[in-house]
């Protein structure tokens, strides 16, 4: 396979997106063919933090090198690091494919995505763990011309694997002339990933994928899902699967419920009245607030500055001062230049700290 002139456009939009301090990413539409030993289902978890480290890598993604992302990333809402591990042994396993040439004869190219992951096991301050891509993986994303653009928030919010695998599919296909994947049901059993001897039957398959990922889509999507059975008697024997565009007002009322929490996100689809009151959330709120005002302000523990962490002030000052750009985004460079030192500084010291290195961020990378 002779080396491209230039980068294929999939990485070229990745490197755009992160330089633009965008919360999307672009997943080169060839990893969509995935594959698991005895198709097997690949978990939420699992599927996330794939999805997850392709943005981490972006415009990198496809460069013979390792590359970071922050555990907290991968951990989500996880108390600790053990399921993560476990959906990076699972990833360990995936592998693609894809139409090759062998002795000038048209053959198929199986190869795995990544070569190998770096997590220190025994040392709970180590924020970050390491990756690369197998050298096959990164040809393939060097070349990539077609790409689906993701939305980073949209991501973590999915509850159902099948459904984040149906946004995957989607956002590939949406923005098309012809928004529609087309194939009998063994087909679409291999797309989603459904393994054998679950959801045996259509209706199943139509009651416990098709339904949750459509009210999936169609709450946190900028798409929506339909699709049209093709039936000889009561059998199926073909499905088309639809992906049409929101107006603008759905689609804006996607990406505002993508900054939500996910509790109540049922009652909100299903326009019922929510009344939401965690006692134990809300003891535990106070706590971390009290310990925070009484101890003064730290530098988090899991290095997560998010509105929900402590009393938000460490997001406040990074929306206030980075010039626009993601404030996780300014976090993970804040912890590179400063290392164990910024969990050293305490109140009005971390305050200063954190500021400057927010504006000087924002002089650096420009207004996003």
């Amino acid at each position: 396979m002779t080396k491209p002139a230039t980068i294929g456009r999939t990485m070229r939009t990745a490197h755009k997106l992160r330089a633009e301090g965008a919360r999307d990413m672009a997943m080169a539409v060839e990893l969509i063919d995935i594959h698991t030993p005895k198709q097997q289902e690949l978990t939420l978890l699992a599927r996330r933090s794939l999805l997850l480290m392709l943005e981490a890598a972006a415009g990198d993604a496809w460069k013979p090198q390792s590359h970071r992302i922050a555990k907290k990333d991968l951990r989500g809402t996880h108390a600790t690091m053990k399921p993560v591990r476990d959906a990076l042994g699972e990833l360990m396993t995936v592998w693609f494919s894809h139409a090759d040439l062998l002795d000038d004869r048209p053959a198929t190219r199986m190869f795995h995505l990544i070569d190998e992951i770096l997590d220190e096991d025994d040392n709970p301050a180590s924020a970050f763990i390491e990756f690369r891509f197998s050298k096959r993986a990164c040809e393939l994303l060097e070349r990539s011309d077609v790409y689906a653009r993701l939305s980073r928030a949209a991501i973590v919010k999915f509850r159902s694997a099948y459904s984040l695998r149906m946004y995957e599919v989607g956002s590939a296909l949406y923005s098309r002339r012809d928004p529609v994947w087309r194939g009998d049901v063994a087909d679409l059993r291999k797309l989603l990933l459904v393994p054998d001897g679950v959801y045996t039957n259509f209706a199943q398959l139509r009651r416990r994928v098709l339904e949750p990922a459509r009210d999936e889509l169609g709450q946190l999507a900028e798409f929506d899902l339909s699709w049209h059975e093709v039936k000889k008697g009561r059998q199926v024997l073909r499905v088309e699967l639809r992906f049409t565009p929101k107006p603008g007002r759905q689609a804006f009322a996607a990406a505002e419920e993508n900054q939500r929490h996910s509790a109540g996100r049922r009652a909100r689809r299903e326009g019922t009245v929510e009344t939401i009151v965690d006692p134990a959330e809300v003891a535990s709120m106070i706590g971390r607030t009290t310990a925070r005002l009484t101890a003064g302000l730290t530098w988090p523990a899991d290095d997560d500055v998010s509105p929900y962490a402590g009393d938000g002030e460490l997001h406040r000052i990074g929306v206030d001062n980075g010039g626009g750009h993601a404030v996780d985004r300014l976090a993970h460079a804040y912890v590179e230049f400063m290392g164990d030192k910024r969990r050293e500084l305490t109140g009005e010291r971390l305050r200063s700290s954190w500021r400057g290195f927010c504006e000087a961020k924002a002089k650096q990378w420009g207004m996003a």
